[in-house]
């Protein structure tokens, strides 16, 4: 018979599982430099993963692309350095 008290579990803790997770930003930190293009919306956000996400759920166009924001990504990291 199948009994299942009989059954015995050894479970190993995975490497990097107890490691510090990185903080999350608070929402004052967040510098919000993509912004949704969609007229009449005023969001923007930390991240293009979650400007495309508000994009698609919203239905504001299509996904922006890493490539659209090249120049100004290289104009940010200037400034900080300034």
């Amino acid at each position: 018979s199948n009994d299942d008290s009989q059954k015995e579990f050894s479970f190993v803790s995975l490497p990097g599982v107890n490691s510090k997770k990185r903080p999350r930003r608070r929402f004052d930190e967040i510098e919000r430099l993509y912004a949704c293009s969609w007229p009449g919306c005023s969001k923007s956000y930390g991240t293009l993963n979650h400007l495309n996400a508000h994009v698609t759920m919203q239905k504001h166009g299509s996904k922006r692309q890493p490539s659209e924001f090249k120049e100004l990504r290289k104009y940010w990291k200037q400034q900080k350095q300034d």
